[in-house]
């Protein structure tokens, strides 16, 4: 107690860098490359970033608000005394700032994937990021540089030399192509096979299952279960957001817990999605039940000084008539 341990981070050094293929000396189009590591970066205290979404594209041209993530100081220094600062900018598409450069007799940047901001002394590399409704952030751009700070330069509008940033949303079809290349896909997909009686494609009984082994995974610091929560936004608007509900435990003195949550949500209801929003990503949850109307939430807490929280939601659809049979005679008298 009493000791100032020095900043952690993490040296992991390039396997490969991989530019744009259409990357040029001249002007701010294309100057972007992509770094593969030697190994991935696992870590309990940080989070990826997403790539832009085109409903958060959308959401930007209206609601304009952006942070900016940076280093304060204005020269490179060591980890250990390097700080990150993070800054609400306002956002301006293309077209807006091409309107502006022209006006201020800027002349165009000559590309046309660039965004504009209020705000002054970005240096080159730094980020734009959105915080989505879903939870997770997303990388909206990078920055290309800009003119340095005078006074009052750090307004919400736009500044005489505006800083510049690659609009990463028109690279996500090129960045999951290089990331995705070392993946060969199979001739055929795992719950289909080939029969001997000819070409025709025959289905594999443990695809008709009702209740099928349902995909996990953390976004952000929220851990998902169900196959539903991973579609699109598109589909996910077809069930129905029926359930939630937030969780705060007081301990004092430090304690751990061991949780165990049951859930019913009565057999005319089918549970699609289960988000569980965690304080962090130490604890492993097991979500079991997705796909059908009870649900079971385990998962074990490390040691915790003075309060603890979660919360949960659940998305559901209407219980089909084949499964209401099925799960009938499951039912037993009570809650569960």
């Amino acid at each position: 107690m009493g000791i100032r341990c020095p900043r952690a981070y993490i040296e992991i050094p390039p396997q490969d860098i991989t530019p744009h293929p259409e990357y040029t000396r001249f002007g701010v189009g294309n100057s972007l490359a992509l770094i593969k590591l030697i190994r991935p970066l696992k870590s309990h205290y940080m989070v990826p970033i997403c790539l832009p979404t085109i409903q958060e594209r959308a959401k930007k041209k209206k609601q304009k608000s952006v942070f900016l993530v940076d280093y304060i100081s204005t020269v490179p220094r060591d980890f250990d005394s390097e700080r990150l600062a993070k800054k609400t900018l306002k956002l301006y598409t293309h077209r807006e700032c091409k309107q502006h450069r022209m006006k201020a007799r800027l002349g165009s940047e000559g590309v046309t994937h660039v965004l504009c901001s209020s705000g002054c002394g970005v240096r080159p590399g730094a980020t734009i990021i959105s915080h989505s409704s879903d939870g997770p952030f997303e990388l909206i751009g990078v920055a290309a540089g800009g003119a340095p700070c005078h006074r009052r330069s750090m307004r919400r509008r736009l500044n005489n030399e505006p800083p510049l940033y690659i609009d990463v949303f028109p690279y996500t079809n090129w960045i999951m192509n290089v990331i995705t290349a070392h993946h060969l896909p199979k001739p055929y997909p795992q719950n289909f096979k080939l029969v001997d009686a000819g070409p025709g494609i025959g289905i594999n009984k443990s695809y008709l299952r009702k209740r099928r082994k349902q995909k996990s995974g953390w976004r952000g610091r929220t851990f998902m279960n169900g196959n539903f929560c991973f579609r699109s936004m598109r589909h996910q608007k077809r069930a129905s957001f029926f359930y939630s509900e937030k969780f705060s435990v007081t301990a004092d003195p430090p304690a751990k817990l061991h949780v165990i949550l049951k859930i019913s949500a009565g057999i005319d209801c089918t549970i699609v999605c289960a988000r569980l929003t965690m304080p962090n990503r130490i604890s492993k949850p097991t979500i079991a039940g997705v796909g059908g109307y009870n649900l079971t939430i385990t998962f074990n807490t490390e040691w915790f000084p003075y309060s603890f929280f979660f919360s949960l939601a659940l998305d559901g659809k209407n219980t089909t008539q084949a499964d209401r049979q099925a799960w009938m005679n499951e039912r037993s008298s009570g809650f569960w």
